[in-house]
């Protein structure tokens, strides 16, 4: 697990306010000094942005299966904007089905699934302290290295609860699908499959079905 997301995670659980910007704007001054000449830098342009409220670029641009050829990128962080596809999308694709009474279980993680969404998130050594007779509507996996089996057997979901399992390549989601045992109560197809639409280094996730 990556050491900065591993830190992040135990601050955000720890109850301490943390601030976190996305956009950053720098502004450059040149001071002539000691009566030499110098030559003006060039201007630098800023970099194009992914806007969220930016209703030109459809949710389903954010993401894009695997294997298709496709054209269409975006010039942002692959992990903002995973975060942008989850806040706009989840109601809309990852969880349109459940049940808005049911929460989204989040294990090891916390994202904005949008107002529509309601959602637990907790870490995986603290799963026993969750009501045993809660009942949840989905699950939403990111990089959860603590968590074993038995502790997603002891948890209570509906009959077609969702589930996102997220990782940083499709080397590594695999290989959680297979440690975490899923396909014991989990329903996976191949065209389920997605990851982000950046440039550089792509967040793939897997979508399932509880059966």
């Amino acid at each position: 697990m990556n050491d900065g997301l591993e830190f992040y995670k135990l601050v955000n659980y720890s109850g301490l306010t943390t601030c976190r910007f996305n956009i950053f704007q720098v502004q450059l001054r040149y001071l002539k000094a000691g009566g030499e000449s110098f030559i003006l830098p060039e201007k630098v342009l800023p970099l194009s942005v992914y806007n969220p409220s930016d209703d030109s670029i459809g949710v389903h641009k954010l993401i894009t299966m695997p294997d298709k050829a496709e054209t269409f990128t975006l010039p942002v962080p692959s992990h903002y904007l995973l975060e942008c596809f989850l806040y706009q999308g989840s109601a809309e694709v990852l969880f349109k089905t459940v049940d808005p009474a049911l929460p989204i279980l989040q294990i090891d993680c916390y994202f904005s699934l949008g107002c529509s969404v309601s959602t637990i998130s907790t870490m995986s050594q603290n799963i026993p302290k969750l009501e045993p007779e809660q009942k949840f509507g989905g699950l939403l996996l990111y990089f959860s290295a603590r968590l074993n089996p038995q502790q997603l057997k002891n948890l209570n979901f509906v009959k077609g609860a969702k589930l996102c399992v997220i990782a940083r390549d499709r080397e590594q989601l695999r290989e959680e699908i297979l440690r975490l045992d899923l396909e014991e109560n989990w329903r996976f197809r191949f065209r389920d499959e997605f990851k982000t639409s950046s440039k550089d280094k792509p967040i793939y996730f897997l979508t399932g079905t509880h059966v």
